[in-house]
């Protein structure tokens, strides 16, 4: 049986996230909920399936302002060796297109979202499924208890009047149990 655990907030938690990350203008959501078992815990070698959305936008970030637009706005971020993309992906995309394509013996996913342009005051998502991948002895990653990262962290480059920006979003970060 998989483990969905969903990377979503919380309706509660939502206002409060939101009012704290006025000052940013990507925010990736990394609040827990576990739709088969309502403790959220991971355990050493079965298979687990998170839903990452991750949110940019024009409004808090450097050079906003009313009229300005984020041109060629581009997010990449590069899943852990132990995770892959599971169908359907993008689960859901509001502008722009995305792909990916995986290197190494893990097939590490790398992750390039081509967003567009953005206007003031626009938020465009991208919502997909990523599960823990099965490793060369045939094993469902996590092997092994401990901290770990299902990502690098995203990064939003965008154009202003010619000028590029560069804009860091958080990690997410999950703990694995025997």
């Amino acid at each position: 049986m998989k483990k969905i655990l969903a990377f979503s907030l919380l309706i509660g938690v939502l206002a409060l996230v939101q009012a704290m990350s006025m000052v940013q203008a990507c925010n990736k959501y990394a609040t827990i909920y576990n739709e088969q078992w309502p403790d959220g815990i991971v355990q050493v070698g079965e298979e687990v399936q998170w839903r990452i959305e991750i949110e940019v936008g024009n409004g808090y970030a450097e050079g906003s302002g009313p009229g300005v637009i984020f041109h060629d706005v581009v997010v990449t971020d590069n899943l852990a060796a132990e995770l892959e993309i599971d169908e359907p992906f993008p689960l859901a995309i509001s502008q722009g297109y995305v792909e990916f394509y995986t290197t190494g013996k893990s097939d590490k996913v790398h992750l390039t979202w081509y967003v567009g342009d953005i206007g003031y005051m626009e938020f465009p998502t991208l919502r997909f499924y990523v599960s823990t991948d099965i490793n060369p002895g045939g094993k469902h990653e996590y092997t092994s208890p401990g901290e770990y990262y299902l990502n690098s962290g995203p990064t939003m480059k965008y154009w202003i009047d010619g000028v590029q920006h560069s804009l860091d979003m958080n990690t997410i970060m999950v703990t694995v149990y025997e």
